[in-house]
């Protein structure tokens, strides 16, 4: 017989560093060398908060950052497509809270032509009248396609309640149907030349690097550009009062729930012991919410809990659907769960820990991963050791930081609750229309 080969501890595990160059231009690459990968995962990111937007143009840095591809003016129309195509790269683009971030996958032996075209997109696109219109176009059909959805409108509804209303970031990054409607290619032309810029740009590179030379094609690729643009500050994020609400929603066939807090950022020392609550509340399957929810009640298929940090603060929010019969029943239990009668046991606090930690070197294993890890370090500010830290305060979490995390930042009193529903009366759990 066989005997059964024993199981060793696993290796120490931690998130590559980069080797760190600056340009002459103020934009920094961060190269991370990851021999076998191949195929390189490539994020510009700049420093491009929403509140950069002018009033009541809600939307216009997503149609700026969705029509660079469209044709540059070395490559105008669907020339630029064609180069892309020829170097075997996929562009894309996105906005979010504090950046703009532009991506890109290439074969290693395309790279300095992919980059090149990269720095193109950026630096000179053509803004044609017919593509900027048709961009705004699909946003505002895609905007219609979000609305129509029950989870969508909940999910933003609570965004919009749990930050303060003049906020910004309070509204879908990618703009509402009025801001995005009055947008014109003016409006796209003026706001790239206004703001995009080299300086405090970070030019995140994942792949096998052997014989590239990463900071020698970044220069290559990048070195002439050099905008005058001004920075903008991300707007202080502040919380709004807790509130209620209910969405009518016509022909819904469920009730979508959302419940959400003003929460912290990852600098905040309790951060790894809100990870750890949330995941023993409901960032599992065996949750406390999910067993109690689900498992025994049968209200719905399923809750999740997350924090969203941002920059500076961030929020937490829980999300859950059930059928409209329920509802009351689901969001009063809800709410008992969360007053956390019993405290967070070791066993929950261990099978968290482990939840959070073992997974990432899995989760971070292709060059795409540690591309977008790094640009989310770029676009938070964090330090470039960060990942491996986090993971060794996550270990590090005990009942008590987990259970002082919870208390201080999930009151279940003090909770924006948002219900989307067909036809359903939650006034009696104090909820406006």
């Amino acid at each position: 017989m066989i005997p059964r080969p024993s199981i060793q501890p696993g290796k120490g595990w931690a998130f590559p560093m980069p080797t760190v160059t600056t340009l002459d231009t103020g934009m920094a690459v961060w190269a991370y060398d990851l021999p076998g990968q191949y195929i390189w995962s490539v994020n510009l990111v700049m420093d491009l908060p929403l509140n950069a937007e002018p009033e009541g143009l809600d939307g216009l840095a997503t149609i700026v950052a969705r029509t660079l591809d469209e044709g540059t003016t070395p490559h105008p129309g669907p020339l630029f497509a064609t180069e892309l195509e020829e170097a075997g790269a996929q562009f894309s683009a996105l906005v979010g809270l504090s950046t703009t971030q532009c991506l890109l996958d290439v074969p290693q032996d395309s790279v300095d032509a992919a980059l090149a075209l990269l720095a193109e997109a950026v630096a000179a696109p053509a803004f044609a009248e017919e593509d900027v219109h048709r961009i705004q176009a699909n946003r505002l059909s895609e905007i219609d396609q979000q609305e129509s959805r029950g989870s969508y409108v909940a999910s933003s509804t609570l965004r919009r309640t749990i930050l303060a209303d003049h906020l910004r970031v309070g509204r879908p990054a990618g703009g509402s149907a009025q801001g995005v409607a009055a947008v014109t290619a003016h409006d796209v032309a003026a706001f790239h030349r206004d703001r995009y810029r080299a300086r405090d740009a970070v030019l995140v590179l994942a792949g096998d690097m052997s014989g590239v030379d990463a900071a020698q094609a970044a220069h290559q690729a990048f070195g002439a550009w050099r905008p005058d643009a001004t920075r903008v500050e991300p707007a202080l994020v502040s919380a709004g009062a807790p509130r209620r609400r209910f969405v009518p929603r016509e022909g819904s066939v469920q009730t979508d729930v959302r419940m959400g807090w003003f929460g912290v950022d990852r600098r905040d020392p309790r951060w790894a012991g809100l990870q750890v609550a949330l995941a023993i509340m409901g960032g599992t399957f065996t949750s406390r919410l999910n067993t109690v929810l689900r498992e025994e009640r049968g209200y719905t298929y399923g809750v999740s809990m997350n924090a969203h940090p941002f920059r500076v603060g961030g929020i937490i929010d829980l999300a859950t659907s059930t059928r409209t019969q329920a509802a009351s029943s689901l969001i009063e239990e809800t709410l008992e769960i969360l007053a956390v009668r019993e405290p967070f046991t070791i066993d929950e606090v261990r099978d968290a820990i482990g939840y959070l930690t073992l997974s990432a070197p899995l989760a971070l294993d292709t060059a795409e991963a540690v591309a977008s890890q790094g640009a989310s370090l770029a676009a938070a500010r964090l330090d470039l050791g960060y990942v491996t830290t986090a993971l060794a305060d996550l270990a590090a979490v005990t009942v008590d930081d987990a259970m002082e995390a919870y208390t201080d930042l999930i009151d279940p009193d003090r909770a924006s609750v948002v219900a989307v529903a067909d036809d359903l009366d939650l006034s009696g759990l104090g909820f406006e229309v």
